[in-house]
């Protein structure tokens, strides 16, 4: 009795051949296969009626802008990669740091001190810090008096006129340097690490009682 291999042999088909995966098919066109079907067009048209010169110039104007899309498109990508990369390594970098965060809502940590700074246009003649609740009741004024223009920082312990402690949470903080003008606050916090973005978004901060912080709030490293 004959084996499978010896009616494969008297087929003309040897045992390797039939365990052979065919070769994987192309389903789209590339530059070079383009150029090939044009050439072949030109090759064979026919005498009498050749190809139009517009034609063929407006076929090969279409290829190149394809092409040229499709360049553009790789490179983009790569430099919104590499621009990604950059971000996050610029990010990370500030963990360990204190950053001014933009916005006069600030965080009274339990046990701990709310932490501030006010950006000075010019020298303050008695900087005033006062401090609200979420009601909207001031129960706190830091004096800090005379300060120059610039960064300015403060600190609150969380202790009242009365000398009981404040409740732990979020306050909003106003300066007035002694002009009877509240101004914007900033809030003082410790980078803990870096949330890295997807998809091609930046990176971000998450600071110490305040969670997740574009770097683009960050007004300064201290």
């Amino acid at each position: 009795m004959s084996s499978g291999a010896d009616i494969l042999a008297a087929a003309g088909v040897r045992s390797s051949d039939s365990l052979t995966p065919p070769a994987a098919r192309r389903t789209t066109l590339n530059q070079d296969d383009f150029m090939t079907l044009l050439s072949t067009q030109l090759k064979y048209q026919d005498p009498s009626k050749p190809m139009d010169a517009n034609e063929m110039v407006a076929q090969m104007a279409q290829l190149s802008m394809v092409t040229g899309i499709g360049e553009l498109k790789d490179q983009l990508a790569s430099l919104s990669q590499s621009l990604t990369s950059s971000r996050a390594s610029q990010a990370a970098q500030l963990v360990g740091h204190e950053v001014l965060l933009d916005g006069e809502a600030m965080q009274l940590p339990l046990g701990g001190a709310l932490n501030g700074a006010v950006n000075l246009p010019a020298d303050a003649a008695d900087l005033k810090i006062s401090i609200y609740d979420a009601a909207g009741r001031l129960v706190r004024q830091v004096a800090l008096g005379p300060q120059p223009a610039g960064i300015v920082r403060f600190s609150w312990d969380g202790s009242l006129p009365d000398g009981t402690g404040a409740a732990p949470g979020q306050y909003r903080v106003y300066a007035d340097p002694g002009t009877g003008e509240a101004m914007p606050t900033l809030a003082v916090g410790r980078v803990d690490s870096v949330l890295l973005g997807s998809d091609g978004q930046g990176a971000q901060l998450i600071v110490d009682g305040y969670g997740i912080a574009d770097i683009g709030a960050v007004k300064q490293v201290m």
